[in-house]
């Protein structure tokens, strides 16, 4: 199962007049079309930031290139490295994207489709549970001064 996070638009003085008909759901995970077209991807998903500062970096690099003389081995084994990066970082960036284009994380869904996150979000909402309940937040333990590693208390081992 896959997590998929939901965010909706900021409520606007007291009106939610198609606040849940805008709602986007991310997936979390690896994006694949952000390592194979990474800045395609970038700009299909109007993160414009990042999409620049990836395409500046292909311009460096090329222009590096050329004037240190690296080789077309050392050249393909960075661009691998950033398609990596973006994979693992596009859908991130996506959700800062829409944050600041005015969306607010509401709620955190676990299923194995998108069509699947949408039902479950859906019929929660129409249950009037508070999304926030449905965010599971680990419980902080008390840590003991006298304790450094993996252990949080004396003896807890």
């Amino acid at each position: 199962m896959a997590l998929f996070s939901v965010y909706l638009p900021k409520l606007q003085t007291g009106t939610n007049d198609g606040r849940l008909e805008r709602a986007r759901f991310v997936r979390d995970g690896f994006s694949w079309g952000g390592f194979l077209f990474p800045v395609l991807w970038l700009l299909w998903h109007r993160v414009w930031r990042w999409a620049l500062a990836v395409m500046a970096f292909d311009v460096a690099l090329l222009l590096l290139s050329h004037r240190l003389g690296v080789s077309s081995a050392t050249l393909a084994a960075a661009g691998l490295l950033e398609m990596l990066f973006v994979g693992l970082e596009a859908r991130h960036w996506f959700c800062l994207a829409l944050e600041r284009r005015g969306f607010e994380l509401s709620d955190v869904v676990q299923a194995d489709t998108r069509e699947d996150a949408e039902y479950r979000f859906f019929e929660r909402m129409a249950a009037n549970k508070p999304a926030e309940a449905s965010i599971i937040v680990p419980q902080q333990t008390p840590r003991s001064y006298g304790v450094i590693g993996l252990f949080p208390e004396q003896g807890s081992y």
